[in-house]
């Protein structure tokens, strides 16, 4: 293996580069960073529509969730179905937790932290 030897390397030997080279270069150059850009404005689109549905499905649960416990409780109260209190307070203290849950998930989705960049 030849190590290749600095001073041997001369601008007469190097391919001329042209102007039209440069224009060229500079052309393709701006048209990667449109399609770049392009591409970024389509991403963030589609996550917008994707957050929007998730939203609403979310919400749909959560108001779905809600109305379940409701329903137990006016049915224990109305029907007697006779729940223990230990299973009325597990189903409140669970549902507020999924519903207080899902809503954040929703808000970090919506409203995501950008970092700092010092």
């Amino acid at each position: 293996m030849s190590l290749l030897n600095l001073s041997q390397i001369s601008i007469e030997n190097s391919a001329a580069v042209s102007p039209i080279d440069i224009d060229n270069a500079r052309i393709q150059n701006q048209i990667l960073e449109d399609r770049l850009g392009n591409a970024k404005v389509g991403r963030f689109l589609e996550d917008t529509i994707l957050r929007r549905y998730l939203t609403y499905i979310f919400s749909f649960i959560i108001f779905l969730w809600l109305a379940a416990v409701i329903s137990v409780l006016y049915f224990n109260h109305n029907l007697e179905l006779e729940l223990s209190e230990n299973v009325l307070i597990t189903l409140l203290t669970t549902s507020s937790v999924n519903v207080i849950g899902m809503m954040l998930i929703i808000l970090k989705n919506l409203f995501p932290q950008v970092p700092n960049q010092d």
